[in-house]
Order: C-alpha cells, then structure tokens, then sequence
C-alpha cells in the first residue's frame, strides 16, 4: 500500500503479533526478550525510515478494516439479513445479533498491531532531525482512529500509547471507554490537524480526513457544535464535491474484472471528487507478514461471494420502494413534476421481422439500482430480500485478487453528518438545505419543509433514512443508530421476528472479547452482555 519501500524490507516486526494472537501463547515465549527484530534505536534514523514506519502502519490498516470495516458497521444494521440457508455461521451471528466470544470479528489481534506500529513512529519521530510533522500527525491520526473504533466496538480495552518492546509489557487490563476517548483520541487527532500540512490525500491521512475523523468522533459525543465547524473546514477548503450523475456516482465504487463477462464491467475504478479517503489495495503490492490476506479487501468475499452470506434486507429494500417508487404509476402521482434521471434501452420486435430500440425512463432511485443485483437491465431477476449488493462490485471473483478499496471517508456523508449535526442544533432551514443538495446531485426530487418533519426527531429520522440509502453498504448505518440511540428501537422488532434474532440490550450493543484474548490475557474480563 502507497509504498515503494516494502515491509518486509523495513523489517519492522511489532508487538502484538505475540499479543493475544490465536496459535501462540505467552508462556511459549521469552518473556522478557524483544519484540522487534530490529530496535527501533536502530531502525529509526531518518525521514524515509519515519515514512516506512507511517506506511507499515497504513498496511495493519488493510489487514484490520479489509472486513471489520463491515462486521462493525454494516451487517448489525437493518441493511442486510441472511437467507436461504446460504449463511455462513459467522454471518448469521452478525446479522441476528447473536454474536459469541469466538466470532472472527471480535479479534483485535490485527488491530493492536496496527496500534503498535503507529507507537513506534509517534516514540521515535521527535529523535529525529528535522522530522517530517506530517508522518508524525498520520501516525496520531491513524491511532486515533484505531482507539476510536476499539471504544465504539468493545468499549473498554487495552491501551497502548508507547511500542511494547517486551512481551511482559504486553499484558494489561482495560482502560476505561471515557479516559481512552479523553486522553488519547481527542489529543491525537487534535494534534494530528495541527501537524498535517496536506489538505487533501486520497489513501493518508490528510487534514481533511483527520476533519472528518473529527467530525464522527465529536457526534459520537453529542458534541455537534464541534462536529458542525469541523465539516466546515473541510467545506471552506473547496478540494471535494458532490458528482452529479448516476456514472460518476457509481465509479467511487465501480471495481468489475474487465473480462469477467459481466455486463458493465469497467475494471477497477474508485476515482471521484466525493473521495476523502480511502483504503488502498493494490494487486501488485506483496502481502503483510502474518497472514494469507492481509493486503487484499474482503468486499468481494462479503458482498458478492459465490454462496453470499449477506442480502440486501427487504427492510430498506421496501423503504427504497416507498421513497422513491419504481413503478410509473407510483413515481408520476408522488413526484408528479420530476423526471427520473436515468433510462435504458428496450429491444422490441417491430412486427416486420425487425428490432426497434426505445428509451424508456427507469422509475425509482438510481443508487438503489446502483446498489442491487441485477441493476436496471436484470432488476426483476431477484426478489426481494434475495439480491446482494452489487455496489462495489458485479463479479464473484477470487478473494486473492480482490483490490476493491473501501472508502473511509466521503463528502456526501459529511454533508448528510452535518445535517444531523445542525438539527441537534436546531438549524433545521440549514439542515434541509444540505439534504437538498444531495438531492439536486442525485437528480432526485427535493424534500420541502412539511415532508421534512415539524419536529427534531422526526426531522433527525428522516436525515438518518437518507444516510442508511446514500451510504447503503458503506459500514456506517449500525453507527447511525448507536450514536443516536435508535438501533434497540430499529433492530428489536426485525430481530424478534426473525429466526435466530436475538434482541439487542444496551450492553450487547457492544462486542464481545474474543475468547482467545481471554485465554491470553487474564487481566481482562468479559464484556457484562456476553458473561454467562
């Protein structure tokens, strides 16, 4: 990733490899012998050997978020259900809430690695002369967000703020959520803003994305005065825009094999002006030490496998529906004064022997299209509840080939963000206005005041289902209802209904620690929903 210098060249072997890692075990190991194979006194002389250190940690970023990014915060939601028997177990824990201590998502071992390796440059940047401050702030940035997902995801955890050097370093019990968020995060990210002096970067840390970090960061706090200036800055420094048309909205995503033989495949796209930052994968970049995958995404795995674990839920399927109809008739009495932006081509027999071609409007919102199996030329092929997503993709090809970035941060969702952020404020004119931009991008009907909602819940409800369509498969719906302490309310009654549900409690609205973490590290306890 973003590297011509290789990891294995930099030789940087950090902590928690040995920390809590399925297959080895503490007492197997010298306690007190060195981590690293290479000291960090040693290793870090220089400004390119501070960049390998910054870009060793943006590579445990590909290994941790390649499918966490969705475990987390995409398959708890109401997004997506399992279905025919096809789920793996793993998927049917997620998506039923019924999660178990040895779930594959409730590893941190990939995360803490990523951790240390942005400990090591964070310890041994200010050693340097004349250090580059932008790898020191990438490096807060990228701890930052790490802590700031682990709180979100198990609340409290292990911290650690200086390389471990020693295994006997490597065992502690939990921090507290609030000390984490309070001592580390909000310094870190501050600070990782002052340092950055790079306004925008597609694939690092730049001090728009560490703005938009920010932003998630103070609405998870109820801070949205915060969050409001900070999607500001991002705004006043004029380097993103929304796309305007359902092609340039689609090649954000777009990531199809040319020659897979699907229809519309264009190969790997993810280009666009809405593209705050991204997780790079490269077919050409060698594998991260310690596992098999570890530098691929694990998009094609999730969304589009071969036997697909995850469809698209007949909950936001109906929601789409009802918004925006598909039909002629349902489409021309709600939005009586709006064209649909997007048409397709019909073949009929002309009744000589011939073939005629017509243009014909396709009726609904493009993005759900956009977003379902079969887009518009095979839309009826799935029922509802029966298709998977093919936002990112439309092939079932090899998990080892799969270069498919995902997209941490963009500027519709910063936009929608703030239009929450100015409801709480009660902003609610400023508000509608952002919802309407996106609107007028999407070439969807606008919303007036009425529709809106007279109230701010009912306005915050209605900002909340235009995030869960534009953001649909994204990892940032399960988010949306934690922060804003709806996913008991959202989730309970599709999760009693359903076979296999479990309904969510306030404390199983976290993860549960794995069981080998426990085994490993006996300073910690079970998190309270998981303790039987």
């Amino acid at each position: 990733m973003l590297r011509d210098i290789k990891l294995n060249e930099t030789k940087i072997i950090t902590c928690v490899l040995a920390i809590l890692v399925s297959g080895y075990s503490c007492s197997e190991l010298v306690d007190e012998n060195p981590i690293s194979e290479i000291g960090p006194a040693n290793f870090y002389k220089n400004n390119s050997d501070l960049e390998a250190g910054v870009i060793a940690a943006y590579d445990g970023m590909q290994g941790t978020y390649s499918d966490k990014t969705f475990f987390w915060g995409e398959f708890r939601s109401d997004n997506f259900h399992p279905e025919g028997g096809s789920s793996s177990q793993t998927a049917l824990e997620i998506l039923n809430n019924d999660l178990t201590q040895s779930n594959p998502g409730s590893r941190w071992d990939r995360f803490y690695r990523m951790i240390d390796r942005a400990n090591q440059v964070i310890a041994n940047a200010p050693k340097i002369d004349n250090f580059n401050q932008n790898f020191l702030g990438e490096a807060l940035a990228i701890r930052a967000k790490a802590y700031f997902d682990a709180v979100r995801v198990w609340g409290d955890v292990p911290l650690f703020i200086e390389p471990v050097q020693f295994l006997s370093d490597a065992t502690k019990p939990a921090t507290d959520a609030n000390t984490i968020i309070n001592e580390v995060i909000l310094p870190d990210m501050i600070r990782a803003e002052e340092l950055i002096l790079t306004t925008e970067d597609n694939f690092r840390f730049s001090k728009s994305s560490v703005l938009a970090l920010q932003a998630e960061v103070y609405m998870w706090l109820n801070e949205y005065a915060k969050a409001k200036a900070a999607i500001e800055q991002i705004i006043a420094f004029n380097e993103y825009s929304l796309v305007t048309t359902p092609v340039a909205w689609e090649e954000l995503f777009h990531n199809t094999p040319i020659g897979s033989g699907i229809e519309g495949a264009k190969g790997k796209i993810q280009k666009g002006s809405e593209l705050i930052m991204s997780i790079r994968y490269d077919i050409e970049e060698d594998r991260d030490y310690g596992g098999t995958r570890n530098n691929r995404s694990g998009i094609r795995g999730l969304f589009f496998a071969g036997i697909p674990s995850y469809f698209i839920s007949p909950i936001v399927e109906n929601k789409w529906r009802e918004k925006f109809p598909v039909d002629s008739l349902g489409w021309v009495s709600k939005y009586p004064n709006t064209n649909p932006a997007l048409t397709q081509i019909l073949f009929e027999d002309d009744g000589m022997g011939g073939i005629t071609e017509r243009e014909v409007p396709v009726y609904g919102d493009w993005r759900y299209y956009f977003c379902r199996e079969g887009r518009v030329q095979n839309f009826d092929s799935k029922e509802i509840g029966e298709a998977r997503c093919a936002k990112w993709t439309l092939s079932n090809f090899s998990s080892n080939e799969d270069d498919t970035d995902i997209v941490l941060y963009r500027y519709a969702d910063m936009l929608l963000l703030l239009a929450e952020a100015e409801n709480y404020l009660d902003n609610n004119v400023r508000a509608l206005e952002l919802i309407n931009e996106i609107r007028i991008a999407r070439q969807l009907p606008t919303v007036s005041g009425t529709e809106f909602g007279a109230t701010k819940e009912e306005r915050l409800n209605y900002i909340l289902d235009e995030r869960q369509l534009e953001l649909f498969g994204e990892g940032k719906r399960w988010w949306d209802l934690v922060r804003n302490d709806k996913a008991m309310e959202v989730l309970n009654p599709i999760l009693e209904a359903r076979e296999g549900g479990q309904p969510l409690t306030e404390p199983r609205l976290l993860w549960p620690i794995h069981v080998e973490h426990l085994t490993e590290n006996t300073l910690l306890e079970q998190n309270t929903g998981y303790k039987f």
